[in-house]
């Protein structure tokens, strides 16, 4: 059940991320190298590559980005010459960039793309899908990642070498400097436990012993239950048992209620988006969801719930916070996409439909094979395969690029005589191994778009760059992982 195993460790991630938001430790470290980095600016950039990266391990890419958005902005308001910020805003882009997609590669937990990548071996049954835990992952992306996050710091340093930014250093004297060790310990802690789970589960290869749970199965269920249990219900001011009560029933009625809060949120998204009157819908849903939650509190409290919008201060992190900062337009858009994508993989071998079936995946597999069959050997083909890829995400999506390649990956893996499950990988970490441009990547679009004055012709060199390394380092990984696995 790696799956469960897998999903247990993305939910466990986004809610650390919360926390550690919570407790500003990105804020914090920033704060405590401004004191005391003097004026040199290599190692500010080395240090946002590297929070940036080892935060990406655990936590989502994207969410670590969003959280570091605003810690990058206030040191560029430090920045009081244009050219200066211009450049500081296009170093700190690629230092903020190359960072969190070189850890969001390195683990199951750092990119939605890693999970879907195993999701998908799943779903068409590839050989091998066993092997893929979160401890074999890390302990390849890992030791993978660190000697690409090498040359992207060298890369950023020698963009960055003919530059000096005075300015944002002017008043860092004054910053607070406590580093932030809970937080650390925390963060360290739980990467800890997750790593010897996983690690237990790869080597021991347990049976089952619940249904179709292993003991280490039981023991993600219960490590995801007392976090959930410490982050959301335990009380944090004064313990007791109506409390303990309060937050649980807080919490159930928020998961209950989750899909009418769901579409309440995203009507308001697409009428502020697309202009659409949809006013009179979500304010029916949320007065309806008002009385529903007000009724059963005061029937359980005999007092009216007064916290629907707010913080709720008794425990750690309050469910409805973080239903309100989900982007659910986003992940509207996300689903429908990826349904229209899945219908049409679906379709492609249907042979009530082969002139529909055959044009897109004729043009892909034509594309594919014009790019490998020059080459004769294993390396040269994966080359080529994540060169063609890594350059594809640069204006696609690379949730998208995975969906249709996925089933192309027996096809491949039959034309080159590498395992089809060794395919998929490949396609995954090309697929998320762009760093060009602002499209590449929703983290990319992301920063770009929050960071203001980046440069383009700053960017694009460096990030052509990392993509031909980050192909070359993903052929010579799995090239070698081929013979293991075959």
């Amino acid at each position: 059940m790696n799956l469960l195993q897998n999903t247990i460790i993305i939910l466990i991630g986004f809610l650390l991320s919360e926390m550690l938001v919570a407790a500003r430790m990105h804020n914090r470290l920033i704060d405590f190298l401004l004191r005391h980095s003097g004026k040199n600016l290599s190692a500010l950039l080395t240090v946002i590559l590297l929070i940036s990266y080892m935060l990406s391990i655990v936590i989502s890419h994207t969410i670590v980005l969003i959280s570091m958005i605003p810690v990058i902005n206030r040191m560029l308001s430090l920045v009081k010459h244009a050219d200066e910020r211009r450049i500081a805003a296009s170093l700190f882009y690629l230092a903020l960039t190359f960072g969190s997609n070189t850890g969001g590669m390195a683990s199951l937990a750092g990119s939605p793309q890693n999970l879907l990548s195993i999701a998908l071996a799943e779903l068409f049954k590839f050989e091998g899908r066993n092997l893929i835990t979160f401890f074999s992952w890390l302990g390849i992306g890992l030791p993978t990642t660190l000697i690409l996050l090498f040359f992207g710091r060298a890369i950023i340093l020698f963009t960055a070498k003919p530059f000096s930014i005075q300015s944002l250093f002017s008043e860092s004297s004054d910053i607070p400097a406590s580093l932030p060790y809970k937080p650390l310990i925390f963060l360290t802690g739980n990467i800890l436990l997750i790593s010897t789970l996983s690690t237990l589960q790869f080597f021991c290869k347990p049976v089952p012993i619940l249904f179709s749970l292993n003991i280490i199965d039981l023991c993600f269920l219960l490590y995801g239950f007392v976090f959930l249990f410490i982050a959301l219900i335990l009380p944090q001011k004064s313990f007791s048992l109506r409390m303990l009560f309060m937050n649980s029933l807080f919490l159930l009625l928020h998961l209950l209620g989750f899909p009418l809060i769901f579409v309440s949120r995203l009507c308001r998204e697409l009428e502020s988006r697309m202009g659409l009157p949809l006013q009179n819908v979500y304010r029916i849903i949320e007065q309806f969801i008002y009385q529903l939650f007000n009724g059963i509190w005061t029937c359980c409290f005999r007092e009216p719930i007064t916290i629907i919008d707010t913080h709720r201060e008794d425990s750690m992190l309050s469910i409805n916070i973080i239903m309100k900062d989900l982007p659910c337009f986003g992940i509207f858009l996300s689903v429908v996409v990826g349904t229209i994508l899945f219908t049409l993989l679906n379709s492609w071998g249907n042979p009530a439909t082969p002139e529909t079936d055959s044009y897109l995946l004729a043009v892909l597999k034509t594309t594919i094979l014009k790019a490998i069959e020059p080459f004769g050997n294993h390396f040269l083909q994966l080359v080529s395969l994540s060169i063609v890829i890594s350059f594809a995400s640069e204006f696609l999506s690379n949730t998208a690029l995975i969906l249709m390649f996925t089933p192309l990956a027996g096809y491949l893996a039959a034309h080159t005589a590498l395992p089809p499950i060794i395919m998929l990988l490949s396609i995954t970490i090309a697929a998320s191994s762009a760093f060009m441009t602002p499209l590449a990547t929703p983290a990319n679009t992301l920063a770009f778009g929050a960071i203001e004055k980046v440069s383009l012709k700053m960017i694009l060199m460096p990030g052509f760059i990392m993509n031909i390394l980050a192909a070359l380092l993903t052929a010579c990984v799995f090239s070698l992982l081929s013979v293991f696995v075959s």
